[in-house]
């Protein structure tokens, strides 16, 4: 990263998920490539980030000229005596690296310019009809990227009709078009308040609202079709409307969600009413948030 020659250095698998193109100078290289390496090191273990970090000069503290002295310094970082001790965990943090920037090479996701850093949902359940708050937080891969679809799927028990499902963008963009993919399935086009840059991150927040609590399936997850390094989630169902079982759903096939019913792992709602779960290392088409029972 801190090479004069840093342009001919990027491979082309390297250029593609970075959004690296080839009229872009060598400091628009150096921003995009860090960009897009230091959100990758996001989701390794600590020692091997710190490692990774050093090694290519991205950690703020271990600018030095050589490697020598970055590693050097990483190995204090993670308590080791030897910088060999950095070098094996920078090894396979390389090696992680390298199959995650496969991965978004080869995701249908990059086609699209984007893809999601991290989500934080809130689902109101003590109002009705319930209403999912969404804060995410995109991560552009190429130049000029000004829209953004977002989905949103709604079934309901017993519902033949169409699902009523409405979304409003509170800040960070605003909806110009929507699509009706399917009956229980939207599709909206956001524009954004200003192009992205590849690499640049943007946050909005969005509302959505469909059925009656009554009709309402027992569950709220994410089913990530693109990269997505993590996911929060809270429930409020209201003081003293708690469901008497709720679980944690942690990475099923979504066709599984409507009889998952597992003997453990129940989680208990706070004085509230509300239940709180975090996600990381999503794995892309699996399920993920809470269910609960509907007696």
């Amino acid at each position: 990263m801190l090479a004069d020659d840093v342009t001919d250095r990027i491979g082309d698998r390297l250029r593609i998920a970075s959004g690296v193109t080839r009229a872009d100078s060598a400091a628009t290289v150096r921003r995009k490539v860090a960009g897009r390496l230091i959100e990758l090191c996001g989701r390794l273990p600590g020692d091997v980030r710190i490692s990774v970090l050093a090694a290519l000069a991205l950690h703020r503290h271990a600018d030095h000229q050589f490697v020598q002295d970055r590693m050097t310094w990483a190995a204090r970082q993670i308590n080791r005596d030897h910088p060999r001790a950095a070098v094996r965990r920078m090894k396979v943090g390389f090696r992680i690296l390298a199959e995650q920037l496969d991965d978004l090479v080869d995701d249908p996701s990059m086609r699209q310019g984007w893809h999601t850093g991290t989500l934080r949902a809130l689902l109101r359940m003590d109002v009705d009809p319930p209403e999912v708050m969404e804060d995410r937080t995109i991560v552009a891969s190429v130049d000029d990227l000004s829209e953004i679809e977002i989905r949103f799927s709604a079934g309901a028990n017993g519902a033949s009709a169409d699902s009523p499902i409405s979304a409003t963008v509170v800040y960070g963009g605003e909806i110009v078009r929507e699509d009706r993919v399917a009956r229980s399935h939207r599709k909206f086009v956001v524009r954004l308040p200003a192009p992205l840059r590849a690499g640049d991150r943007h946050e909005y927040g969005v509302r959505f609202a469909a059925f009656p609590r009554a009709l309402m399936r027992p569950y709220y997850v994410l089913t990530p079709l693109q990269p997505c390094t993590s996911f929060s989630v809270r429930v409020r169902f209201g003081a003293g409307s708690a469901p008497e079982r709720i679980w944690r759903v942690d990475g099923i096939p979504p066709r599984a969600l409507d009889d998952y019913e597992p003997a453990d792992g129940v989680l208990a709602a706070d004085r509230l009413g509300e239940v709180a779960l975090d996600f990381s290392r999503l794995q892309q088409g699996l399920s993920y948030g809470v269910r609960w029972s509907t007696s």
